[in-house]
């Protein structure tokens, strides 16, 4: 049994107070990481939290020795699904735990994620359950449900110090994939096989730290001045194209190490960068400074610190390239419901909270592409005003050369 986050035990145990809710029940990945310590890899477990703090888990049989050894579940059931002799209902498996959780534990008030949405990659098959047929009987099992999907992200959204290690390391594991970027992205090489190597060196680097469980998105390659200044849409599969000396190219990379997110993005040149290029490179590293430098703990907005980015772009006069939002929230998934940095997000920033820093410059001269660039940090925002601890702190240069060192 892993030893339990008490951190996060006390937060959900005064979260469930705070909401009168005797417990909390849990049936998506990064709900259940967040409340168990353990990735599920598989799809139909069910986790009740009570309001002691008291973690009771469902499982697959084939799954009870990893969640006894990787989870902090004070008990653990099993159902026989997919063994051989046996037809077993999954979601009729789980309802009817839970029907055996109420009366022996005199659940009165669920609270439980009723509207989930997934900003993707898929890192775990159940992500793309529903289980609508599970949340449909709650009402005929628990005399209240509740959509408790707000306090699950709120809870989430700030992490534990045990949480920010995990997240540390992740982003050793993303370092490996920045390094071999920087180290590959040069002239005659496709950004397919680019993208291969910047793979593998993240798979190389998980099994060399011990890491049981990663997942690394196909990497986004992009690369010359047609192809970089509209990657700020939402996917660039890297394609058969050849780097060019001169091409200006950027790396879009996610990864996570036993479910805890790194999400960066790169940019490099291949051969001398254009002095233009380096002006819209240092000014979105501008803009990440004055987006920290204006943060007030519990009192900056997403859409102040957005702003703030944004007008360290306009005034080194590139306002003509900006495009997207400053960035988002991540850790137990590779895009958190929040906080998010941008135009109409008015919650105050947290301290604990971990999200990205994007800012990106797509250029056109009179209508012709020059090319974009962004660079992507993640950060934990800190106690105190500008603050922020960066995750990814390494290996952001446009040449080339700056992965060696």
């Amino acid at each position: 049994m892993a030893l339990p986050d008490e951190e996060r035990r006390n937060r959900i145990r005064q979260s469930l107070a705070e909401g009168g809710l005797d417990a909390l029940l849990l049936l998506y990945p990064d709900d259940i990481l967040m409340s168990t310590g353990m990735l599920p890899a598989s799809t139909h477990v069910a986790v009740l939290v009570d309001r002691d703090g008291g973690v009771s888990l469902l499982t697959p049989w084939w799954r009870e020795a990893f969640v006894a050894e990787e989870s902090w579940a004070d008990r653990i059931d099993c159902f026989d699904w997919c063994k051989r002799g046996c037809q077993v209902d999954p979601d009729r498996a789980v309802i009817e735990w839970l029907r055996t959780q109420r009366s022996g534990q005199g659940i009165e008030t669920v609270g439980v994620h009723l509207e989930v949405h997934h900003y993707g990659p898929n890192k775990m098959p159940s992500e793309c359950l529903t289980y609508d047929r599970i949340r449909a009987e709650l009402p005929s099992i628990f005399p209240v449900v509740e959509d408790a999907g707000d306090r699950i992200n709120q809870l989430k959204s700030v992490k534990t110090a045990r949480e920010i290690g995990k997240l540390k390391r992740a982003h050793q594991v993303v370092r490996a994939g920045a390094q071999a970027f920087y180290q590959l992205a040069e002239a005659g090489i496709r950004e397919i096989e680019l993208a291969t190597e910047v793979h593998c060196a993240v798979l190389r680097r998980a099994a060399s730290l011990g890491i049981d469980y990663v997942f690394c998105e196909m990497p986004q390659i992009t690369s010359g001045p047609e192809r970089t200044v509209i990657a700020d849409t939402l996917s660039n599969h890297p394609t058969a194209r050849q780097l060019q000396p001169g091409d200006p190219v950027l790396l879009e990379l996610g990864a996570h190490a036993e479910g805890y997110w790194g999400d960066i993005t790169r940019a490099a040149v291949v051969g001398e960068p254009t002095r233009l290029l380096e002006g819209l490179h240092q000014a979105v590293l501008d803009a990440q400074t004055a987006a920290i430098a204006r943060y007030i703990p519990g009192q900056s907005t997403g859409e102040q610190l957005c702003e703030a980015s944004w007008q360290a772009m306009r005034e080194a006069g590139f306002e003509q390239g900006i495009t997207h939002f400053l960035g988002h929230g991540l850790g137990f998934a590779y895009h958190e419901d929040r906080p998010t940095l941008g135009p109409g997000q008015h919650r105050p920033v947290l301290p604990g909270q971990v999200t990205s820093i994007e800012p990106g410059l797509y250029w056109r001269e009179a209508g012709v592409p020059v090319g974009g660039i962004r660079v992507e940090e993640n950060v934990v925002w800190g106690a105190g005003p500008g603050e922020a601890e960066i995750l990814s702190d390494y290996l952001r240069g446009l040449d080339p050369l700056s992965g060696k060192v």
